[in-house]
């Protein structure tokens, strides 16, 4: 390892006169960071992956020009993960946090951000906190991510001590020169502290070489991922580049395991390799009856004698090789015709290859499915490839092969609801959550919740008969509302209300267009129009929260603040998760002094947003 210049500098201190300065410049140019590089790079273009930051107050306050930062952070970072991994992030939104982070670990603020935003519309959720007030190398104090998770965590970079540490160090050499090396170090440690935590999320063990991103150390040669952390997060990224309703958590797990059994390389620290693979495998005998784990309990496990080439194919699978996967799949087929997981793999092979209305993948699935009649997963995995392709009709009409199979098991209930989510149909994934809670006799299911919070926001009630709301009809009466609101919140108000006219027209007095047309017209100003509108939806369905809002919001306009606490107080009841509501709640109660009923609504906000209630 290059000699840091912070213990050469002693040597350079020796010297006297301009030989003093020709030493320091020496050494400050040693103490430039490598340049980030890739071995064998990526050749196709990169697979964009969605992430959301997240900025704290902290990082804010230390950092005037955060934002910029931030940018230059992430376009450095794509320059790596691009040729190294195929893979860019695509910043979906810089939000502001205002929780502050100087005083806590990174596990806290790592808590504090999953709870947060969960990140379901995202690859990755990203905060970033405040900088520590020295110097660190510890990858464990200055970031950290959840193992296979999404949520990861940046600290700010110690520009202060740094720089003090550069001036004490070389001060026989010029500002500028000292000031071009602190910026790339800065830039270098920043970005590498990125991608060592984003490694984390796909997988990645700490390695030995100190060259190595995955060092559990940082220094300034780090340039390059072993080609092992690179084969271990592709198996990821795989998972993580399929649609949430056939990500399967367990099954990567197992594709990790297999993998690092096979490839018992040095290179890892063996401590962590360890710590890893006892998460994995905990990972692989986790409850089965959760969403996104495996869908049938009716597998036959591949032969253990054929296990290693089994997960060949399914690497092979992975890399997009399907010729090769099919013929490893094939070759282990003829030797154990009747076991259901190879025919699965044929299945899903032939389907991502052709497409899961081909000739192949047809017959293929079908003969999966008559080795175990009873297994869902064949027509699981036509439908939910039915669904990425965006052919929705075609999915609908092969979900009755999957419930008709379904019988009391609670995960292909899940999935089938999940299906039905993707397919914009609230009523019927309502319906097939409830299955999946009936048979594990469990209280609570996200997607329960989730059809709760998007009838109350969007004004779709239970029956939408009365207003010609067939379930085939429920994802365009929603995507409806949404368009409706976006151009009302971009200032659209000529095509919005084009678009009402129309909506009206098709869904006549439906609570959710009610409540759009009201937030229409109070913002033109028109607030009786608006008033009578939001009278209208709520009239028309109780449960429509937004306009039960803007009901509130009006009377706060009017000083009725009695009546706003009602309104808002009912738009929290029916839209738990509706900020909104709760800020302007807390206007209504500051102003009648009620400070009791005001706290408690301020310690409701705290634990459910993360952060304090504007006073």
């Amino acid at each position: 390892m290059r000699t840091t210049a912070f213990v050469v500098l002693l040597a350079a201190l020796t010297a006297c006169g301009s030989a003093a300065k020709t030493a320091q410049r020496r050494e400050l140019n040693r103490a430039m960071p490598y340049g980030l590089e890739t071995a064998q790079p990526w050749t196709k273009d990169p697979r964009a992956l969605k992430v959301r930051i997240w900025v704290d107050a902290d990082f804010r306050a230390q950092n005037v020009q955060w934002k910029r930062q931030l940018e230059e952070q992430v376009d450095e970072a794509n320059q790596f993960l691009a040729p190294a991994l195929g893979i860019r992030l695509d910043v979906v939104a810089y939000k502001t946090w205002e929780a502050r982070s100087g005083d806590r670990s990174v596990s806290e603020i790592l808590r504090s951000l999953e709870a947060q935003d969960p990140g379901d519309d995202v690859t990755w959720v990203i905060g970033y906190g405040s900088s520590l007030s020295n110097v660190s190398t510890s990858f464990d104090q200055i970031g950290m991510a959840r193992l296979l998770g999404k949520h990861l965590v940046v600290r700010g970079y110690a520009d202060v001590s740094e720089r003090q540490a550069f001036t004490r160090a070389f001060p026989d050499t010029s500002k500028e020169e000292r000031e071009l090396v602190h910026q790339a170090r800065r830039r270098h440690k920043q970005t590498v502290v990125l991608i060592h935590e984003l490694m984390h999320t796909l997988g990645g063990i700490h390695e030995l070489d100190e060259g190595w991103l995955m060092h559990a150390s940082y220094n300034i040669e780090m340039r390059q991922l072993s080609d092992r952390s690179r084969e271990l997060a592709q198996m990821v990224i795989d998972e993580r580049l399929k649609p949430a309703i056939e990500q399967n958590l367990r099954q990567l797990a197992s594709r990790m395991i297999g993998y690092l059994d096979a490839n018992p390389w040095g290179g890892w620290d063996p401590d962590d390799k360890q710590r890893i693979s006892v998460f994995l495998r905990a990972t692989m005998d986790s409850n089965p009856g959760r969403p996104g784990t495996d869908v049938a309990a009716t597998d036959i496990p591949v032969p253990p004698e054929v296990y290693d080439q089994f997960q060949r194919a399914q690497r092979l699978a992975a890399q997009g090789k399907s010729a090769e996967a099919l013929a490893e799949l094939e070759a282990l087929v003829a030797a154990y015709p009747s076991t259901a997981e190879l025919r699965q793999a044929i299945c899903e092979v032939h389907i991502a290859a052709s497409g899961p209305g081909s000739e192949q993948a047809t017959a293929a699935c079908t003969r999966a499915s008559e080795i175990t009649p009873d297994d869902p997963r064949p027509y699981v995995a036509r439908v939910e490839a039915f669904v990425r392709a965006d052919e929705r009709a075609k999915a609908i009409a092969l979900l009755p092969e999957v419930e008709k199979r379904a019988a009391d098991q609670a995960p292909v209930w899940d999935r089938v609801a999940a299906i039905y989510q993707a397919t914009g149909r609230i009523s019927q994934a309502e319906g097939a959550a409830r299955r999946a809670m009936a048979i594990t006799k469990a209280t609570s299911h996200p997607l329960v919740e989730w059809a709760a919070r998007t009838r109350a926001r969007y004004g779709l009630p239970p029956d939408g008969k009365r207003w010609k709301i067939a379930p085939a009809d429920e994802g365009d009466y929603i995507a409806a509302v949404r368009e409706l609101l976006d151009l009302i919140y971009a200032g659209k108000t000529g095509e919005a209300q084009t678009k009402a006219r129309a909506a009206e027209k098709r869904w006549a007095g439906a609570p959710g267009i009610l409540g759009a047309r009201c937030d229409l017209h109070l913002r033109l100003g028109e607030t009786g129009t608006a008033k009578r509108l939001c009278a209208q939806a709520v009239k028309a369905w109780s449960g429509a929260a937004w306009a039960q809002y803007l009901e509130g919001v009006i009377a706060l306009q009017e000083h009725k603040d009695a009546r706003a606490e009602v309104s808002l107080r009912a738009a929290i009841a029916a839209d738990p998760e509706l900020g909104q509501a709760y800020r302007a709640l807390g206007k209504a109660l500051a102003r009648q002094k009620d400070d009791a009923a005001w706290n408690e609504l301020a310690e409701v906000y705290q634990r459910k947003f993360g952060q304090a209630l504007p006073r």
